[in-house]
């Protein structure tokens, strides 16, 4: 079995790199797959996205919260990928959190600042009546692919990985909102 060190590594990486997750939730109309590109948080490990706020998966996250999804990459040494699925809560980021994370979100996705200035969408966008909502997930369960079974038997299976060795990793800025790091 792969020791919790290695583990705990490569969920970093992945959280960190990955960039875009699919996101599975479920609603009236049953069951739907979005791939949405997010930025991480820590303490507790969370995941932020901005959506349209009449896309089916932000309609489904109203009706019901729980959520799963995955993470993958690929192009990497050795098997050539790498992916993590989990399980979580998601939310509408509120109107106390909104300036703070919207900032983050801009900040770690687009870290040149006249790349940002393109993406930048107005403030109005997400509030009140406004198109556009940040939503933030929760993990609550996080699993690996098992690499070493699938090099062992090719049998694809998964291996949990505790929560508490994703939660602290510091993230390079040191001027994140609080709990990012």
């Amino acid at each position: 079995m792969t020791p919790l060190p290695e583990l705990a590594e490569r969920s970093h990486f992945l959280i960190e790199n990955a960039r875009f997750m699919t996101l599975a939730t479920h609603g009236p109309e049953g069951a739907w797959a979005s791939t949405v590109n997010y930025v991480p948080l820590r303490q507790p490990l969370r995941l932020l996205w901005y959506s349209m706020r009449q896309a089916r998966h932000s309609r489904n996250i109203e009706a019901d919260p729980q959520v799963s999804g995955s993470v993958y990459l690929t192009g990497l040494p050795g098997l050539g990928l790498d992916g993590a699925q989990f399980t979580a809560t998601a939310r509408p980021v509120g109107p106390d959190e909104l300036q703070e994370l919207s900032d983050w979100y801009y900040e770690r996705n687009f870290p040149d600042e006249s790349v940002r200035r393109q993406w930048l969408l107005p403030p109005g966008e997400f509030r009140d009546e406004g198109p556009r909502r940040f939503y933030l997930l929760e993990v609550h369960r996080w699993w690996l692919l098992d690499i070493d079974r699938w090099l062992a038997d090719k049998k694809d299976q998964r291996v949990a990985v505790p929560l508490d060795v994703l939660a602290g990793r510091p993230i390079a800025r040191s001027d994140g909102p609080a709990g990012a790091r």
